[in-house]
Formats: structure tokens, sequence, C-alpha cells
């Protein structure tokens, strides 16, 4: 062992004198219980319907290559692959969106009340 270096003995016994921190009342109450419950299964919903649409887009890659090869214009290189693509990440960010708004206005304000009536 390293002189200076800290030892720490196993037999040391720690004497609770204090009682342990009382739990949030907030974690409690039902209509708290009852907001996660919805907000997980919002999340959830958003969650499989992006998954949905991303394995869609791979499997038609996969399987169905030529339906998104397929020109817009014929004669021209542009194939819908492209504007689907694009479109994809245009509906993540439509997600994410919906789900923020939601966050922002709908969870927030029923945490709040829920709050100011246990406090209260």
């Amino acid at each position: 062992m390293e002189p200076g270096a800290p030892t720490y003995s196993m037999s040391v016994q720690y004497a609770a004198t204090e009682p342990p921190p009382a739990a949030n009342p907030l974690l409690d109450d039902p209509r708290f219980r009852a907001l996660v419950r919805e907000r997980r299964t919002f999340s959830w919903m958003l969650t499989i319907l992006i998954l949905a649409v991303y394995f869609a887009f791979i499997l038609t890659l996969a399987f169905v290559p030529a339906l998104l090869g397929r020109p817009i214009v014929e004669g021209y290189p542009a194939t819908w692959g492209i504007p689907v693509g694009f479109g994809m990440f245009v509906f993540t960010f439509v997600i994410v969106a919906v789900y923020v708004a939601r966050a922002n206005t709908f969870h927030d304000r029923a945490v709040n009340e829920i709050r100011q009536g246990a406090t209260s």
C-alpha cells in the first residue's frame, strides 16, 4: 500500500442517526401516475409510428428497389427515392415537434397542477 493513501476498513459500522429522506409526495399521487402512464403510451405510439415508417422505407429498398428507383420525370436522373428520403426527415421533425409541443403544453401544465394540489 502506498504511504499516505487512504485506507478503508470493512469493519467500520455506520450508525443511521438520521431517518432516510421522505419520498416525494408527487410520486405517490394517483393523478401523477396516470399522467406518467399516459405520457409513456403517447411516447411509445410515436416511437412505433416512426419505426414503422423507417422500416417500410428500408424494406422497400430491399425488396422492391425499382419502386423508389423510378425517375420522377422520364429522361431525368432524379428518382422517387430522393423525395421519399427527404420526406422521412420531414416526418421525423414533425414527430419530434408533436412530442415537444405536447410535453411543453399538456404534460407540463398537468404536472404543475398536480404539484400545486400536492403542496397545498
